[in-house]
C-alpha cells in the first residue's frame, strides 16, 4: 500500500512541478490578480506529461496536453457557471447530472485515447480533474474566460519550464532511462527473481523507446551501446526460461525492440469491439453515471466527486486485482488527504500563500502519482478542494464529510461495474489480441518487401497486447487462462521468430 518504487533521479521533475505553478501564479499576485492566479495550476498539469520523454519530443507532448487542458478547463468552466446558474435560480437539485455526464464522457473520450496509444500513467487522471476543478470554479465567483485564461498562462509555463533543460543537459531523458534498464538488469543479474526480471524487461523496453524518440537508435551513439550490451545480458539470463503463465519477460527477445507503430494503427486496433480499450470505455460509461446520480439521490454537494472516484479506479484497464488495489489507494489517500486539508486550515491560505500552497501540492503530486497512487491522493484531494474553492473550504466538517461520503460511493460503483458489466471481458481481450497477432503475422507472409518494416513494428505491438491481455486474463480467471495457454504461447514463439528473421 505504502512502497514506492525507485524511479531515478526524481527531484529536477518534482522541482520543475512546483516552478510552473509558482512562477505564473505569484506573478500574478504581484500584478494584482489576487487568488484566481492559482488557476495556472490547471494548465501546469501538462508539465507531468513530458517528464521522461527526450526534448525532441517533449514539446509536442507538453503542448498537444496544454491544448487540451486548456479546452477542458473551458468546457467545464462553461458547464459548471450552466448549472450553478441554473441552481441558484431554484431549479432542480438533478442539474448537477450535466456535469456528471460530461465528465463521463470526456474521461471515456480521453482513456480511449491514452489505453490505445499506450500512453501509461498519468494517463487520463489529470485531463479529468481539470474538467472538475473548473467545474466548481464558477460558484466561487469565477468567470469562465478568466478560467480559460489563466489556465492557458500555466500551460505555457508547463511547456517553457518543461523544455529549459534542452541546452544545458539535452540527453537527461535518455541518460536517465538507459541508467535504469543498467540497473534494473544489474539487479536481475544479482538476483534473478521475478519481481527483478518484470522490473529489467519493463525498463528496458522503456528505454529503447525513449531512443527511438530521440532519433538514436541505429547509431553508435555511447548510450545506444550501454543499452544493448544491458540488453543483450539481460535477454542471456532469461534465454531458455519455460514460463508457464502469462508474464512481461514473454516479450524480452534478443533482438532490439522496435519503435512504436503509428498513431493511426493504435487507434484503429483499439477500437476493435472486444479490445482492451472499448471495455474500459463501456464501463466508464456506466459507472459515471450511476456514482453520480447516487450521489445527487443521496443530497451530497458534489457528485463530480463520485464521478472521478469511480473513474480513476477503472481508467487504467480492466484488471480486476490492480483494480482493487487502485481503490484501496483511492480510499486511504483521500483520508489522508482530507487529514492534510484540515492542518492546512488552521492558516491563512490565500493571494501568495494560496499560490505556494498548490505549488506544494502539485510538487507532490510530480512525485507519487506514477509511483504510489495512494500517496499522489495525500496531495491531490487538498489541491482539488482548495482551487475549486480558490482557499480553504469554510465548512470544513461538512465538505469533509460529504468528499468521503462521495469517495466511498465511488469506490462501491466500481467494484460493481469491475465485476458486474462484461464480467468474462477478459475472455473476450485476450481471443481478441491474439486474433491481432494472428492477423498480423498473415499479412507478413503475404506482404512484399516494402511493408515488411511497417508491419513488424505492428506485429512486435501486438505480442505486447497480447501479453498484457494474458497477464489480465491470469489475474481474473487463472484456470481458463491455464486451458488457453499453450495456444498463446505457440503463437507468440510463431511471431518472435518471424521477427527474429528465421
Amino acid at each position: 500500500m505504502v512502497g514506492v518504487p525507485r524511479l531515478g533521479r526524481k527531484w529536477p521533475g518534482v522541482a520543475r512541478a512546483a516552478v510552473t505553478v509558482a512562477v505564473p501564479g505569484l506573478a500574478g499576485v504581484l500584478a494584482g490578480a489576487g487568488p484566481v492566479s492559482a488557476i495556472a495550476t490547471l494548465g501546469a498539469f501538462a508539465v507531468v506529461y513530458g517528464e521522461t520523454r527526450p526534448y525532441r519530443v517533449r514539446w509536442r507532448a507538453v503542448g498537444i496536453v496544454g491544448c487540451v487542458l486548456v479546452a477542458l478547463a473551458g468546457l467545464g468552466a462553461a458547464v459548471g457557471s450552466v448549472v450553478h446558474s441554473a441552481v441558484a435560480a431554484g431549479g432542480s437539485a438533478w442539474w448537477p447530472m450535466l456535469v456528471v455526464l460530461t465528465m463521463t464522457v470526456v474521461v471515456a473520450s480521453c482513456a480511449f485515447v491514452v489505453d490505445a496509444l499506450r500512453l501509461g500513467a498519468p494517463g487520463a487522471f489529470l485531463m479529468l480533474l481539470t474538467l472538475e476543478i473548473a467545474s466548481s470554479l464558477p460558484v466561487a465567483g469565477v468567470p469562465v474566460a478568466t478560467i480559460v485564461g489563466w489556465t492557458a498562462i500555466g500551460a505555457v509555463a508547463a511547456l517553457a519550464v518543461a523544455m529549459s533543460g534542452a541546452i544545458v543537459r539535452p540527453r537527461t531523458a535518455e541518460r536517465t532511462a538507459v541508467a535504469a534498464a543498467v540497473a534494473a538488469v544489474e539487479a536481475v543479474c544479482e538476483e534473478n527473481s521475478a519481481a527483478h526480471r518484470r522490473a529489467a524487461v519493463h525498463d528496458l523496453h522503456a528505454a529503447w523507446q525513449c531512443l527511438h524518440d530521440a532519433g538514436l537508435v541505429g547509431s553508435e551513439h555511447p548510450l545506444v551501446r550501454a543499452l544493448q550490451s544491458a540488453h543483450a545480458r539481460c535477454a542471456t539470463v532469461l534465454h531458455g526460461v519455460d514460463h508457464h503463465e502469462a508474464d512481461p519477460e514473454d516479450d524480452l527477445r534478443p533482438q532490439v525492440p522496435l519503435h512504436r507503430p503509428s498513431v493511426r494503427y493504435r487507434l484503429a486496433r483499439a477500437a476493435h469491439p472486444d479490445g482492451r480499450s472499448v471495455t474500459v470505455v463501456l464501463r466508464l460509461l456506466v459507472a459515471g453515471p450511476v456514482a453520480g446520480g447516487v450521489a445527487v439521490a443521496a443530497g451530497l454537494g458534489r457528485p463530480d466527486w463520485a464521478v472521478i472516484t469511480a473513474a480513476m479506479i477503472l481508467h487504467q484497464g480492466p484488471d480486476r486485482i490492480l483494480g482493487s488495489y487502485r481503490a484501496a489507494h483511492r480510499f486511504v489517500g483521500t483520508v489522508l488527504g482530507l487529514a492534510l486539508l484540515a492542518g492546512l486550515s488552521l492558516f491563512d491560505v490565500r493571494g501568495a500563500a494560496l499560490v505556494l500552497v498548490c505549488a506544494a501540492m502539485m510538487a507532490g503530486i510530480e512525485a507519487y502519482l506514477v509511483r504510489n497512487y495512494g500517496l499522489a491522493m495525500v496531495f491531490i484531494t487538498p489541491l482539488a478542494l482548495i482551487l475549486g474553492a480558490l482557499g480553504t473550504p469554510a465548512d470544513l466538517v461538512l465538505v469533509s464529510r460529504e468528499r468521503l461520503v462521495e469517495t466511498v460511493i465511488g469506490v462501491v460503483v466500481a467494484f460493481a461495474v469491475m465485476w458486474g458489466v462484461l464480467p468474462r471481458a477478459h475472455r473476450r481481450i485476450l481471443v481478441d489480441a491474439d486474433d491481432q497477432v494472428a492477423g498480423t503475422i498473415d499479412r507478413i507472409v503475404a506482404a512484399d518487401a516494402r511493408e515488411l518494416a511497417e508491419l513488424r513494428r505492428d506485429l512486435e505491438f501486438d505480442l505486447h497486447a497480447s501479453t498484457a491481455a494474458a497477464i489480465t486474463a491470469a489475474h481474473t480467471e487463472p484456470a481458463w487462462t491455464a486451458r488457453r495457454w499453450a495456444e498463446h504461447r505457440r503463437l507468440h514463439e510463431r511471431g518472435y521468430r518471424i521477427l527474429a528473421g528465421r
